[in-house]
């Protein structure tokens, strides 16, 4: 793990990029931003989690790290090791934790607790959408107070191009550098279920309505007119988020409902 405080001070915001280590988006972000040498007139830490994971261009080396939190300091595996020693670096802070994903170009923020805070986070992050993912327990920031961001596709130039926008808006509007930036008013979404399956072809599109009845996944070599038991139909109408044919082992994605504009 890299630790790197910029600024006078304490720090009271943190970024952080590479919880997986074949999510890197949020490390180039990083390095370009501060390639500039910016001046920074609020201290800010930043962590760059799992090196050694991304050294071997894999998401983990035990287990995943974004759901290894709180940690143990004597843990059987690395990514619990590395958690012990994570969290205390942020605990305090309001963060801004940088993802990537297979489901959605276009950058999406996520918040597990929702207080005034995190909103403010959200909304500095300047997406147009934010999902309240409460109900899926043990990420990082389940632990603090903060913010995560999935940046685009892994992978893909777009994604680091989106992570760096994310990043210079946070830092102008958390007022840690001098830049244009702009706060807000996401759409918010809120999850209420998971989608389990394997083998799946998402045939929807994330944050499109899905109405009842719609065939919104199907086994992968079926045809359209394909077998019930080999298609998933919506038995309520719901907004997909992180769905995609295969970002999961063991699951297509999760259904949410749209509530409207994050509070102010």
């Amino acid at each position: 793990m890299r630790v790197q405080t910029l600024g006078d001070g304490t720090p009271d915001i943190a970024v952080v990029a590479c919880l997986h280590g074949n999510e890197c988006c949020g490390k180039t972000a990083i390095e370009r931003v501060l390639a500039e040498k910016p001046a920074f007139s609020r201290p800010v830490r930043f962590v760059l989690a799992n090196e050694t994971a991304i050294a071997e261009g894999v998401r983990f080396i035990d287990e995943d790290l974004n759901r290894a939190f709180p940690g143990d300091p004597e843990g059987d595996t690395h990514e619990s090791r590395l958690a012990a020693e994570l969290l205390p670096e942020i605990r305090d802070c309001g963060v801004l934790d940088l993802h990537s994903t297979r489901s959605h170009p276009e950058a999406f923020a996520l918040l597990s607790r929702t207080n005034d805070r995190t909103k403010r986070l959200a909304r500095a992050t300047g997406v147009a959408r934010v999902v309240d993912i409460s109900y899926v327990a043990g990420g990082l920031i389940d632990h603090v107070d903060g913010v995560a961001v999935e940046c685009g596709l892994r992978g893909t130039e777009r994604a680091e191009r989106n992570a760096e926008r994310v990043l210079r808006n946070f830092l102008g509007e958390t007022g840690a550098i001098d830049t244009l930036s702009e706060s807000g008013d996401p759409e918010l979404y809120r999850i209420f279920d998971a989608v389990e399956g394997t083998d799946y072809e998402f045939v929807g599109e994330n944050f499109v309505r899905v109405e009842e009845g719609e065939v919104f996944a199907r086994k992968r070599g079926t045809d359209d007119t394909g077998s019930p038991g080999n298609e998933l139909r919506a038995d309520r109408p719901f907004y997909p988020v992180l769905m995609s044919t295969d970002g999961y082992d063991e699951m297509v994605g999760f259904r949410a409902e749209r509530v409207g504009t994050l509070e102010r």
